[in-house]
């Protein structure tokens, strides 16, 4: 049996002494929110779209289930074949190159969805705008944890899981009343937008802002000095980064399964929550997307902030598995309001259940994020992050969405089943994903406070 490797964990008695040498608060917050702003610009194509399932399907003339491929397993055919690569890119290079390059590509992506003119042209295309989460998130983790010492970083990811729930929210609200605004006879007669239907013209402003925010990113984002592991000097091999994740494959495992669950259901419900109001209520694009990204402004942002205060407090006392406990314990509440919140009768009812299913539901993003920057060695931390990713957006968005939508289009086949489609996923995921995460707590503390028997 070869030996099994040792690396340096951090726990939370180190986090005292840990805060010498570290960037200053000023620093640190400054990345933060430059990475911030970059993972807001992100979102905001991947969640117009939920907007436009209706006169995207009647352009192609698609079944849910097509649609749902697009947001699902086209995005997630980007992340199979160029996450890792990217993640382990950022473990041995320069992660603001990446994040800047990543952020550019991506955004010329979401414009040339503007573009198309048959299905498979959107299905190809859309499968570059996964470069936004494939490049930037792994190493943002990565400059984070090298920006934040342990007893501050749960809160430092809760602030930049946040934005993305910012970004969601103003993709929803913005994007409903672009859309209102666009479909108005006489205002899409003028430059390159003339001829373009709505639609097209909502995916190719979305893709803006991403290109603006190139140069004061790479002007103000710095590349911190890499800490936290004995493995600082040369990033490992493949050899052994399958060795160390052998060696604690059952929190992996566990971890990796439970935070899929998650992602299928948030990503089932952001898809098609849209949908379930103009469909079964009746609303319109403009009114789904004002209120529904107030609940994601407020509830979304608030959530994650508050698990990584709530993990941060919990650190501090001694509680080495604080990220997956509050992720365990906040998600298991989703399956209640989740499971209700599609059936009710009255649309005001849905939205008030809503409220707290989504501050519940963002809870859990942040602790993932924290955990495995906490218990995997610094040459390693972007490549295992991303295989998380590329694991939970494979499960998550490539199979939320489309099981929906399967659902739809079979087992209720009728316009109001999404509901009973979406109850089904929310009431399923939420206690599955509880045990998962509770069971992946014990190999967590057993690797935080330095042992390696997972």
């Amino acid at each position: 049996m070869p030996t099994k490797l040792k690396y340096a964990v951090r726990t939370s008695k180190q986090a005292p002494s840990e805060e010498i040498g570290w960037p200053s608060k000023r620093v640190g917050w400054q990345a933060l929110s430059l990475l911030s702003i970059a993972a807001l610009t992100s979102y905001l194509d991947r969640v117009v779209i939920n907007l436009l399932v209706e006169p995207v399907k009647a352009a192609f003339g698609l079944s849910d289930a097509s649609f749902a491929a697009l947001q699902g397993l086209a995005f997630g055919l980007f992340y199979t074949a160029m996450a890792f690569p990217l993640g382990r890119l950022s473990d041995s290079g320069n992660r603001k190159r990446i994040v800047v390059i990543g952020l550019g590509v991506f955004s010329l992506f979401a414009i040339l969805s503007g573009f198309v003119r048959q299905y498979w042209q959107l299905f190809v295309i859309r499968t570059g705008v996964g470069v936004g989460e494939a490049s930037l998130t792994p190493a943002a983790y990565s400059i984070l944890s090298d920006y934040f010492p342990p007893a501050r970083l749960a809160r430092a990811l809760g602030v930049f899981t946040m934005t993305a729930y910012l970004g969601i929210g103003l993709a929803y609200m913005g994007g409903g009343a672009a859309i209102g605004w666009l479909s108005v006879p006489g205002h899409l007669e003028w430059g390159i937008f003339q001829g373009r239907q709505p639609w097209q013209v909502a995916f190719m402003l979305v893709g803006a802002p991403g290109l603006a925010l190139l140069i004061p990113l790479g002007l103000f984002l710095r590349e911190p000095t890499r800490r936290g592991s004995t493995l600082i000097e040369t990033p490992p091999s493949i050899a052994n980064l399958g060795r160390m994740l052998l060696e604690r494959r059952r929190v992996f495992v566990l971890m990796f399964a439970g935070f899929s669950l998650v992602a299928l259901a948030g990503y089932a419900a952001t898809t098609w929550t849209p949908a379930l109001f103009i469909r079964v209520y009746g609303w319109t694009p403009r009114q789904i997307g004002l209120w529904y990204g107030a609940i994601y402004l407020t509830f979304g942002m608030s959530g994650a902030f508050v698990a990584g205060w709530v993990c941060d407090r919990l650190t501090a006392r001694g509680w080495l598995d604080a990220p997956l406990k509050v992720a365990a314990f906040g998600f298991v509440g989703f399956g209640v309001f989740g499971g209700l919140a599609p059936l009710m009768a009255d649309p005001r009812l849905a939205l008030a259940l809503a409220a707290p299913g989504v501050f519940l539901s963002t809870m859990p993003f942040p602790m993932a994020a924290t955990a495995i920057q906490l218990m995997t060695p610094n040459r390693m931390r972007a490549q295992v992050t991303a295989l998380y990713l590329t694991v939970v957006n494979l499960v998550g968005l490539g199979a939320g969405p489309l099981l929906v939508g399967l659902f739809n289009d079979h087992l209720f086949n009728q316009a109001s089943g999404v509901r009973y489609s979406l109850a089904i996923v929310n009431v399923f995921c939420a206690p599955a994903a509880t045990l998962l995460l509770l069971a992946a707590a014990r190999p967590y503390r057993v690797i935080r406070t330095g042992g390696d028997k997972t």
